[in-house]
């Protein structure tokens, strides 16, 4: 591989002969040599009427007649210029002039009218190459013959490594688009980079998806594989086509393709109806490049496309590629990262070009042989873009400590929509030709498909003209092109400006979004009526600072409680939330408040809110964001954090809190201007209860917080929020089709079996679910967090029998329980080897997790159900009966085995003898019967067993990571969220020692909790000899340790208990009282065992 572009195509006589280029789905191509032939014959056209330096413009579609046009004229010494057939007559005459265009290239009798209009003007020729068809593979170039030169040849315009190639526009956002002159050097040495990045070889096929206007589609996917020998095949249509992707790279036996986000995107919508599953293409890995790829996406794709996708880095002025993620075999990927430098120097630098270290944020800078040496007639750009010797990229990031580079966001204001860099500038001025628009400012808004979407608010000149939105975007479709054109025109009376009457971009965003605001589902409304639906404002004074108005937002999203610790800087947060009548609840540790918030949130169906102090706090409470995450409950995790100026300057409590929570939260924030307030809560609210709910962090700094901000303002934005949660949730539900094969499975189905997960809890799917086990006679079996969901005393409950229908159901419907460790995997031995799965989930990145699911159901589990309800009712049928008495005889068995155990007397209790007591006691009571919070190794375990949960969402558990240390903070929650409920939180010693503390807050609160500690004297139990005389074992605890003087301390009642009489009568006397009381029993030590190997946990 050479040092310009004459080495391309490969000049190895070992693919002479091979496809170089071809028409995807004709099998319309040119070998290598027969590409070669033909760009040096038009190279011999142009050079007669070039010199050297030339910038040839050319407006050609994805296409072999612009592979071969580009290549010609950079083999002659000249400068390709490639531009968007679909720009408008302005735009062609800027960027045509701009560029200093000697001729425009088009394909013969199929040229875009705007731009042979633009050379008209500008009176530069036009040459034409030839169409390449299958009756038609000689390409020619018909040149005006003025100027004609015929002693000119490729040896008189050779060029050299340093010479330019290729001239691109970079959009800006402050000046007028860049051209960025890339030289032969710069683009082979970007070529290699890619190649070697990728290994590339002769072997290698890739389908052409982006546009060779862009240096993505040219560098990536066409130089980068015609240096390398391998198969370039291009869309009949010019462009990517959804529905014929897949057939085409099944045709042509693609190995490999890149493209955007959002072409992604699409893939994965549609791959269910398109993926050929049974005759996949070859693919060694998929490349995502341009704009961002959200990690969620990424997953999707591997698991639909069984294909690592590797994400890069790349822009305009380095050529293309900085930086990705390696294939498997030579490095770690790391979802969310763009990875590492590829062969290009990457560092991050502060304000003052000094380098920063691992983890630290800042602007991502580039050096290389890959970047240009300058923007085209720009000094003043050039200063900025290289100071310090690096290339400033105007993107903001860190790299971690392997060197991955993770990008937080973008310095300037540019729109990135799709990979589509656009100049807010230019949309301004389309916006400020129409007659009657006086002023203007366009903005990107967050877009799920796209990424950004462009909108924009403008100012009429007059009023009375009757001018509409409808007609300044169909007026600014004739300027610039439509994927520019705003999706949304907000007409507006004046925009806010600073003290000296500017306009900024970004404040005038901010307070049009706030005014109008958004719907969850990304469409705009284009009024709001302001008098309508506002929160109150009691507070005389002018002004609101941030914690009231962080308050005031939170009310109105229906948030009801909070939990924390407070201090500095969000003490009077709190406060401000029992203002607004949110209950706060002050525990006395960060782990405790964060995961009663998690539990909260679970309960209640909606976000349970968390607050902390910066630093230390904030990392304390992050357990519990991880807990909520992990276990799918949507929480808010709201935290102080050192302010702006402070930063780096080891500021109080200073700490990178969005680094540290960003591995466990769904999305983090940091909220920088008080008036951003109202979209982030919003939006995180959202994200926490949408799709698989969990975990988001948001950080508010300690001037943010002092901020003011005008009542009328805040009128705004709490009507913003009033609206936001007023909107209907779109639920998911699955196809008609789906739901007949679920039927089809369940009718066919010899012993068939209802796994029913938290999942089905939360989604309050208890009734639509008795329905179907009821008309079925379908055995179920609960998760430890399902149960309740359908009482535990239902004759078709197979808990009793769960070795049985594991090892030999056939057929098993999942609703809402993920195949993890608490389900064995899904796999033998414990499950049949045979058997089906048909699995309900609300996430679609849980299908096929831990093996092949026969049949995933995507939507909301309530929904599901429902619908599988109604095709049952119309067809029928039951559960062959021989499996359900086989399930029953194999229920009353056990159950007699475990009843015999359970009456035997003990003393010293053992786990059997006082669960049963606790037993005698929960099941005399009426319903409602207390919530029951459980943990701890043994306790947990036989209390699964042993007491009995007849009502849904009343049961809690150490979940799905099996955490100890939630059981306080999940008492309080539930406490909190039925009031007037009682709850009994059983404890194990050890599990009550990580939060025992807050027996004083259920005592300050006045909470009707009993806590039950059983009590061993150690994990596990307090037997184990410890081998190191001079200490105790490291399970065992201080013997016989009274733990309910901890109780008595506060002023609650507390209870020595050693016989099973003893605990029957303190619970019902507990119970009765409705006071906070802890009963400390007395166990066995010896009694306890560890639970064994990790997959016989459950």
């Amino acid at each position: 591989m050479g040092d310009t572009l004459l080495s391309i195509p490969s000049t190895s006589m070992q693919v002479s002969n091979k496809v170089a280029i071809g028409i995807a789905g004709t099998y319309t191509s040119l070998s290598y040599s027969q590409l070669r032939d033909s760009v040096s014959k038009v190279c011999e056209e142009i050079i007669k009427v070039t010199q050297k330096g030339d910038v040839i413009s050319l407006v050609l579609p994805n296409s072999v007649e612009f592979v071969v046009s580009f290549l010609a004229v950079t083999w002659a010494g000249a400068i390709a210029a490639p531009l968007n057939e679909a720009y408008r007559k302005d735009e062609f005459l800027f960027y045509l002039q701009d560029a200093g265009a000697k001729a425009v290239v088009v394909i013969e009798n199929h040229s875009p009218k705007e731009a042979l209009e633009a050379a008209e003007s500008l009176k530069l020729p036009i040459w034409s190459i030839s169409k390449f068809t299958s009756n038609s593979r000689d390409i020619c170039m018909k040149i005006p013959r003025s100027n004609w030169d015929e002693t000119q040849s490729i040896g008189n315009n050779r060029a050299l490594p340093e010479d330019i190639a290729l001239f691109l526009h970079t959009s800006g956002t402050t000046s007028k688009p860049k051209g960025v002159p890339l030289t032969h050097k710069n683009l082979m040495t970007s070529i290699r980079n890619i190649s070697k990045t990728y290994e590339l070889s002769d072997s290698d096929v890739t389908l052409l998806v982006m546009p060779l206007f862009h240096v993505h589609g040219l560098m990536a996917a066409l130089l980068s594989t015609l240096a390398t020998g391998g198969q370039v095949w291009i869309p009949e249509e010019g462009r990517f086509s959804a529905s014929n992707f897949w057939k085409h790279c099944v045709q042509h036996k693609v190995t490999w393709y890149t493209a955007v986000p959002t072409i992604h995107q699409i893939l994965v919508s549609r791959a269910e109806q398109d993926y050929p599953k049974n005759n996949p293409p070859p693919l060694r890995f998929i490349r995502s490049c341009s704009s961002s790829l959200a990690p969620s996406i990424l997953d999707k794709m591997e698991q639909l496309f069984h294909a690592p996708v590797l994400e890069a880095y790349a822009m305009t002025e380095a050529s293309h590629q900085m930086t990705s993620n390696p294939l498997p075999k030579n490095g770690r990927r790391k979802p969310g990262t763009v990875g590492k430098g590829q062969n290009v120097e990457v560092a991050i630098l502060s304000d003052n070009c000094e380098i920063l270290g691992p983890n630290k944020v800042g602007e991502v800078c580039i050096r290389g042989e890959n970047v240009t040496k300058g923007y085209l007639n720009n000094p003043k750009a050039n200063e900025e873009a290289f100071a310090g010797g690096w290339f400033h990229t105007g993107d903001q990031g860190y790299l971690d400590e392997d060197g991955y580079l993770t990008l937080t966001g973008r310095i300037k204001e540019l729109i990135n929509r799709g990979g589509e860099k656009i100049s807010p500038l230019e949309v301004d001025a389309a916006l400020l030709s129409h007659p009657n628009v006086s002023e203007a400012v366009s903005f990107g808004v967050s877009d799920e498909k796209y990424g950004e979407e462009v909108e924009a608010a403008v100012i009429l000149k007059n009023k009375s003209r009757g001018t509409t939105e409808k007609d300044i975007i169909e007026d600014c479709k004739s300027r610039i092109a439509s994927f520019k054109v705003p999706k949304k025109i907000y007409i507006v009376d004046d925009f806010p400006r600073t003290g000296s009457g500017k306009i900024q971009r970004r404040i005038v965003a901010q307070s049009i979004l706030e005014q109008f605001g958004s719907q969850n589902n990304g469409t705009r409304t284009s009024s709001v009526d302001r008098n309508q639906g506002k929160e109150t404002i009691s507070d005389s004074s002018t002004l609101i600072d941030g914690y009231q108005l962080v308050a005031k937002i939170l009310k109105c999203l229906g948030i009801n409680a909070a939990f924390g610790v407070l201090g500095i800087p969000v003490t009077k947060l709190g406060i401000c939330c029992q203002q607004e009548r949110i209950r706060f609840i002050s525990t006395r540790h960060e782990l405790p408040a964060s995961y009663a918030a998690g539990a909260f949130g679970y309960l209640q169906g909606k976000p349970g809110v968390c607050i902390t102090v910066s630093g230390p706090g904030c990392l304390h409470a992050l357990a519990g964001l991880a807990s909520a995450t992990v276990n799918c409950f949507p929480m808010i995790l709201i935290s102080g954090a050192a302010e702006n100026s402070q930063i780096d300057r080891g500021a109080f409590q200073e700490c990178d809190q969005l680094r540290a929570a960003l591995p466990h939260a769904k999305q983090v924030f940091r909220v920088e201007d008080i008036g951003e307030t109202a979209r982030y809560l919003c939006r995180a609210y959202h994200i926490a209860r949408s799709g698989r709910p969990g975990g988001v962090y948001i950080e508010f700094p300690s001037n943010v917080l002092h901020q003011r901000l005008e009542i009328s303002k805040v009128e705004h934005l709490l009507s913003f929020s009033k609206e936001f949660i007023s909107c209907p949730r779109n639920l998911p539900t699955p196809t008609p089709d789906v739901i007949e094969r679920t039927i089809q499975l369940l009718r066919m189905a010899e012993r068939p079996l209802i796994v029913i997960g938290k999942g089905a809890n939360y989604a309050c799917a208890e009734h639509e679910l008795a329905q179907l086990i009821n008309n079925l006679n379908i055995p179920f079996l609960a998760t430890p967090m399902g149960k309740g969901c359908i009482p535990d005393s239902h004759p078709l409950s197979a808990s009793a029998a769960r070795s049985l229908v594991l090892k030999e159901s056939d057929v098993v419907l999942l609703v809402g329980a993920r195949l993890n460790w608490i389900l064995h995997y899904g796999k033998p031995p414990r499950w049949s080897d045979n058997c089906k799965f048909i699995q309900l989930d609300i996430c679609e990145e849980e299908f096929h997790r831990n093996m092949n699911i026969a049949l995933p159901v995507f939507g909301d589990i309530r929904e599901c159900v429902k619908l599988i309800n109604k095709a049952v009712a119309k067809e029928p049928f039951q559960v062959p009966i021989s499996w359900r008495n086989k399930v029953r005889q194999k229920c009353e068995e056990n159950t007699r085995k475990l009843e015999s155990r359970l009456q035997e007397l003990r003393i010293p209790l053992d786990f059997h003898c006082a669960l049963n007591a606790m037993r005698v006691v929960i099941t005399s009571l009426p319903k409602p019967k207390p919530i029951l919070v459980s943990e701890g190794a043994n306790t947990m375990d036989f209390g699964r067993l042993i007491l009995p949960v007849e009502e849904p969402r009343s049961r809690l558990d150490a979940g799905t990571w099996g955490t100890m240390g939630v059981g306080m903070g999940y008492a309080i929650a539930s406490s909190i969220s039925y009031p007037g409920r009682s709850v009994i939180a059983l404890e194990g010693d050890s599990a009550f020692g990580f939060s025992g503390m807050e027996i004083e807050t259920i005592i300050r609160y006045n909470l009707p909790i009993v806590t039950v500690v059983f009590n061993n004297n150690g994990i596990y139990g307090g037997t184990e000899k410890s081998a190191d005389p001079s200490d105790p074992a490291p399970t065992s605890f201080v013997p016989n340790a009274h733990y309910e003087k901890i109780a008595e301390a506060f002023g609650g009642l507390s209870f020595w208990i050693e016989t099973a009489e003893e605990l029957v009568k303190a619970l019902r006397e507990s119970l009765e009282s409705k006071k906070p009381a802890l009963l400390n029993v007395v166990i066995d030590p010896s009694a306890g065992t560890e639970s064994g190997s990790l997959t016989s946990h459950n």
